[in-house]
């Protein structure tokens, strides 16, 4: 029976073999990491006595305590050796990094096929090979082997991300903590010789402080698991799902990449991620967007979009991308009820629109934003609002964050924001996102998170 996979997200001990004393290499930046946290650490390398001011052991073996958790920074070659050692001493989860297994040849396939016999028959896991590991903000959990002045690192959110690249996986982290986007956990699947999405997802759907599941893929270790699984999972919490691979170069590509055999028609795993309730997704930026607007509002129950803003030209852009179905997401245009219009026409200049998009002109204030959005909010007609805040405009003042937070909270209908401009627009979003309201910097991606709300609110009506 397979272990827990408890002890990889919150071990009590931690030991690193192949720790490294030269500053600046992979096994050093991932001990310093570890250092700074409050796990119990044993760096384990024959040759040292002491590194970063921690006591080395020459082997697992020699650790005089019992390891929940190794992370092996070694050599292909010389990684099965640590891990045969890491079974015979009871280390319950392992992670390989290092790389040059299946992903790199017949040789390598030969080598990863010998890691998956050892832990096949024994009762610790592995994580990898070819993976960076995980991070849990929460218990300040870090084996990646990025630098921290290099990559910053997110705060503890409500977001998994899946990742079969590293490098995707840092991407996200970086667009997160850009904006001050929280994560439950990042974790890297490598080679998935033994832990695979399938086993996670499960894990995360479980998990208290994830509300939703996002997922890069080159290929599915079991497809057909990883569809009973999300059609499960998904009635109950969203997932997100970046998968590449789609085209005969980008599978090519993951075959080198992960030793991923990405050979399923595209249109078959596009339709069978839909019948499953996936919301699916095709760039990185992308997956953080829908991410947190699914994490933050959840669906939305029909596609009547009504656009606010203060500049008639966002309004009008904003409008092409609701209704367009070439250059947009095919949704549809509320249509305002006349007591709608009519108590717009009250709080709003005499010169402004009070048809759909709602058009506040330069005139508009924090106050004649919150009374617009309080009289959109009771319109049964409307189903979401996007709205395209500008703090350019002489009378708003950075109340309008408070405004949104207020409105998004006491609203039945959910706010999606829009801001462009500098710095100072930079910091509004960052304000809005530690509400959690979902805030974007082009109106393009706060319109797309939109019908990512509307495609949820539909599967789960279905399955009422």
């Amino acid at each position: 029976m397979k272990g827990s996979l408890s002890p990889l997200f919150s071990p009590r001990s931690i030991a690193l073999v192949g720790a490294s004393a030269s500053a600046g290499k992979i096994s050093n930046v991932v001990l310093k990491n570890l250092l700074d946290s409050s796990f119990k650490v044993y760096p384990v390398n024959p040759k040292e006595d002491e590194i970063l001011g921690a006591r080395c052991y020459p082997s697992v073996s020699s650790i005089p305590y019992e390891i929940d958790l190794a992370l092996i920074a070694l050599p292909a070659m010389l990684s099965i050796r640590a891990v045969e050692e890491c079974i015979r001493k009871g280390v319950r989860i392992v992670i390989v990094t290092s790389s040059g297994f299946a992903e790199s040849g017949q040789n390598g396939k030969i080598l990863q096929d010998g890691l998956r016999d050892l832990i096949g028959v024994s009762g610790t896991r592995l994580l990898g090979p070819n993976t960076m590991g995980l991070m849990v903000p929460s218990h300040g959990l870090d084996t990646l082997f990025i630098p921290v002045e290099k990559s910053r690192r997110p705060p503890a959110g409500s977001i998994a991300i899946i990742s079969q690249s590293g490098a995707v996986a840092v991407s996200f982290l970086e667009k997160a903590e850009s904006f001050g986007m929280g994560i439950s956990a990042c974790i890297g699947l490598g080679n998935r010789v033994d832990i695979n999405e399938n086993e996670l997802l499960e894990f995360f759907a479980d998990d208290p402080n994830t509300d939703c599941v996002a997922l890069y893929l080159e290929s599915f270790a079991d497809g057909r698991s990883f569809v009973d699984i999300a059609r499960r999972i998904s009635k109950r919490k969203p997932i997100v799902v970046l998968k590449a691979g789609r085209t005969n170069s980008g599978s090519r590509a993951a075959s080198s990449h992960t030793g991923a055999l990405a050979s399923d028609s595209d249109e078959l795993v596009a339709g069978a991620l839909r019948q499953a309730g996936v919301i699916r997704v095709y760039d990185d930026e992308e997956l953080v967007d829908v991410a947190r607007v699914l994490a933050y509002k959840g669906k939305i129950d029909g596609d009547r979009v009504c656009v606010v803003a203060s500049a008639g030209g966002f309004g009008v852009i904003a409008s092409d991308f609701v209704e367009s179905k070439e250059h947009g997401v095919g949704m549809n245009m509320a249509d305002l009820s006349e007591e709608t219009r009519v108590r717009l026409s009250k709080t709003m200049p005499i010169f402004s629109s009070v048809n759909n998009p709602v058009d506040l002109t330069a005139e508009v204030t924090d106050l004649m934003y919150e009374q617009v959005l309080e009289t959109l909010q009771e319109d049964p007609g409307v189903d979401v609002i996007m709205m395209s805040l500008e703090l350019q405009p002489p009378h708003v003042t950075q109340g309008l964050v408070d405004v949104a937070a207020r409105r998004s909270s006491q609203g039945r209908i959910p706010i999606i924001i829009s801001a462009f401009g500098g710095s100072r627009t930079q910091e509004t979003l960052r304000a809005l996102e530690s509400r959690k309201i979902p805030s974007y910097p082009t109106i393009w991606r706060a319109i797309r998170a939109i019908a990512a709300l509307h495609q949820r609110g539909s599967y789960l009506m279905k399955q009422k």
